[in-house]
């Protein structure tokens, strides 16, 4: 089985390595664990922000990236309690 590595890419520039990487049958299945983790860093945002996830294969190339952006408008504000 293949294995993928996640590299998370912040607004600054900085760039997270992923040292261990996760076995997946297939790119698809990278796809769906990088989108995974592009929805999370959404969810988890108080501010804007943006950023990349960007995966490699075993030779550590980069076969694909999924980016992702909080702008201001679509931060969630307080509820509407009462």
């Amino acid at each position: 089985m293949p294995r993928f590595f996640f590299n998370h890419l912040s607004p600054d520039g900085q760039r997270a390595l992923d040292i261990d990487g996760l076995p997946l049958d297939s790119l698809n299945s990278a796809l769906d664990e990088a989108t995974f983790a592009a929805q999370g860093a959404v969810a988890l945002a108080d501010a804007p922000t943006r950023g990349e996830i960007e995966i490699e294969d075993e030779g550590r190339v980069v076969v694909a990236r999924v980016p992702y952006r909080v702008s201001a408008e679509e931060e969630p504000g307080p509820s509407d309690a009462g």
